[in-house]
């Protein structure tokens, strides 16, 4: 939906139960945010050329009057509020003499909304930010469907699986067919390709601001939806092995901490190692503890022989270790800075002279970076949440290289970008291996790993299940492995 076509959601020929996709690349993100905003009666386009045909005049309270409901890809909630709480925050209060909350009342009514998704294990008098990343989703999806039955006619999803591990996506599939069932039209927009193939009836291309496509999924494969998405094709890339002549770079001995229980591993320069392993095993916390963000139980980490110490981030930066989180919204940017200041807070030492900061010379190196890296900004000063997805990861890797490290961590790479972007990020990996860093992977995205590693360590229940080398790096034998299938430790 295109900021210069800001039309009303019939546009979409919705009708009961069928589930349009859009599918954007990631140029076109600012241009679907603004269709979204527009449908939900914010005053997002103002300036813009609008036609009088219904949404033009819409208010957020005449689009939740109209039965529209929208989930926005952080979801909205207030994290140490309760699912009791935040689902108040929308729809009210029971109360009774002298405003007194039927607090009784609240939670059972919390405890239907959660459980009619499938969700009983919710503790709906928790804090949301305590609940696992699909137990959040879900109770997004219940603040906006309360009273769905008299008044709830579509439901917007925007990039619903951005942050979900692999292992609770199918849980919100679940949600989210059973709400088909049940007549409720659905705009879900993503870049997640398995995705549309998964859940949609039709699929509508964004690119550039402007529609590509609308036609229906079974008219589709997987390299016909890319080449609409992208504008061409994309070549496959293989990964070759070559034999080890120099010494390890990382060294990790007896790691433990989080659900790790026990984890021996070592990286080689020009080497990119993955970490695979469902939620729980051990994989999403292998990296904190590396980088002093978890501190460890026990065991011991070393680049180039220099020792880390426990849960401190300055002494893995000063070995060498250079980091990429996988929330940058959250943990990797600074939502009110510039990409000049994103870019270079790391290290702003090597731009004072004469005790002053000098930003001439900021401005140059990260319009350097913004070359290098082909990052789509306006300018240095550009805010970083006006880029799309894509292009703030890009400047969280310029971030991360500028530094020159021995040692390059990545925590889901390529989480909430397009399927463009995401061959560009895959390219810088390459890049920063055969420049000699020793890169290591953590993703629940399998493909992924197929596509970069030289070698992929598969975690199971906090331990080292199954080491696989060069051909033995399949899908299968990665997903089957995390799940326990198949293999042994090695």
């Amino acid at each position: 939906m295109s900021k210069h076509q800001a039309r009303p959601l019939a546009c979409w020929d919705m009708v009961e139960g069928l589930e349009p996709f859009a599918i954007y690349e990631e140029s076109d993100v600012q241009e679907r945010a603004h269709g979204i905003a527009v449908a939900m009666g914010l005053p997002y386009v103002v300036r813009e050329r609008r036609r009088d045909d219904g949404l033009a005049g819409m208010t957020t309270s005449a689009a939740a009057a109209a039965g529209i409901r929208f989930v926005h890809q952080d979801l909205g909630l207030v994290g140490s509020l309760s699912t009791v709480e935040n689902l108040a925050l929308t729809n009210g209060y029971r109360t009774g003499f002298a405003g007194r909350i039927h607090w009784r009342s609240e939670v059972e009514k919390a405890l239907e909304a959660v459980r009619h998704l499938g969700f009983a294990d919710i503790d709906v008098k928790a804090p949301v930010e305590t609940l696992s990343p699909a137990q959040r989703s879900t109770v997004a999806i219940a603040r906006a469907l309360v009273g769905w039955e008299r008044s709830v006619h579509l439901l917007v999803l925007d990039e619903p699986t951005a942050t979900l591990p692999g292992d609770d996506v199918q849980r919100l599939f679940d949600v989210i067919h059973l709400l088909k069932s049940k007549g409720i039209s659905i705009l879900y927009v993503s870049h997640h390709l398995d995705e549309v193939f998964e859940l949609a009836d039709r699929v509508t291309v964004l690119r550039d601001g402007r529609k590509v496509t609308t036609t229906p999924v079974s008219e589709l494969d997987h390299d016909k939806l890319i080449e609409l998405i992208v504008g061409h094709r994309i070549e496959e890339t293989t990964v070759s092995v070559s034999s080890r002549q120099e010494e390890a770079v990382l060294e990790i001995w007896g790691l433990r901490g989080g659900s790790l229980r026990n984890l021996d591993m070592t990286v080689y320069p020009g080497e990119i190692v993955g970490l695979a392993g469902i939620t729980g095993s051990g994989r999403e916390n292998v990296l904190g503890l590396i980088t002093g963000q978890i501190p460890r139980i026990g065991g011991t980490v070393t680049v180039g022989g220099l020792h880390v110490d426990n849960y401190e981030p300055r002494s893995a930066l000063k070995a060498g270790i250079s980091f990429v989180t996988a929330e940058r919204a959250l943990r990797g940017s600074i939502g009110g800075m510039g990409v000049r200041e994103n870019l270079t807070i790391g290290d702003v030492g090597r731009h004072f002279v004469g005790g002053r900061l000098r930003h001439a010379k900021e401005r140059q190196e990260t319009q350097d970076w913004i070359r290098r890296l082909d990052i789509k900004a306006s300018s240095t000063e550009s805010p970083i949440g006006a880029l799309s997805g894509g292009n703030q990861q890009k400047v969280m890797f310029a971030k991360a290289m500028r530094l020159g490290p021995r040692v390059f961590l990545l925590d889901e790479p390529t989480q909430g970008i397009d399927v463009g972007a995401k061959d560009q990020i895959h390219q810088l990996i390459d890049s920063a291996a055969t420049d000699g860093m020793a890169v290591l992977v953590a993703s629940t995205d399998t493909e992924e790993l197929v596509r970069l590693c030289h070698r992929v360590l598969v975690l199971v229940e906090g331990q080292l299940q199954r080491q696989l080398v060069g051909d033995e790096v399949t899908l299968e034998n990665i997903q089957h492995t995390q799940l326990h299938t198949s293999g042994r430790a090695s």
